[in-house]
């Protein structure tokens, strides 16, 4: 997460040393799932064969329905284009249709990232349109839990 290439589309700088630490530290005080309120979770992105963290991923309020969720995911540089963002993609909106009984997830990312634009489709995503958000032109995906 200190990787400058890992934040070019995020917004966020890089993180130092001390944000990762609190990070981590909300991670391990909030394990057991790092499940929180209604089925939206927060937590790190670790490879189980070497015990290797390589990311955090997501599943963050939306709306005030509640039926809604956003979508989240971030990953190493060195682990990217290696079919991890489609592999966790999937397994997050199995969770969040089937656990976590949202209706609807949504996803973002800056129209100039291709990478994650692709990986939502792959997931089955589809791009409903644009809007600004601080500054910065977003793409905005969503798909629906099927009836």
């Amino acid at each position: 997460m200190s990787n400058q290439s890992v934040h070019t589309y995020t917004g966020d700088a890089p993180w130092t040393e001390e944000k990762a630490r609190t990070e981590l530290e909300w991670y391990q005080a909030n394990k057991m799932g790092w499940k929180w309120k209604g089925g939206y979770f927060n937590c790190p992105l670790v490879l189980v064969d070497c015990d290797t963290l390589i990311g955090k991923v997501g599943l963050n309020p939306y709306d005030e329905s509640e039926q809604v969720a956003q979508i989240e995911w971030t990953i190493s540089e060195e682990h990217w284009h290696q079919g991890y963002a489609t592999e966790i993609g999937r397994a997050i909106l199995e969770y969040a249709f089937r656990e976590g009984g949202f209706k609807r997830i949504v996803g973002f990312t800056t129209s100039r990232n291709m990478s994650a634009r692709q990986v939502m489709k792959k997931i089955g995503m589809v791009h409903i349109g644009d809007q600004e958000h601080n500054n910065r032109k977003l793409c905005v995906f969503q798909i629906q839990r099927e009836s």
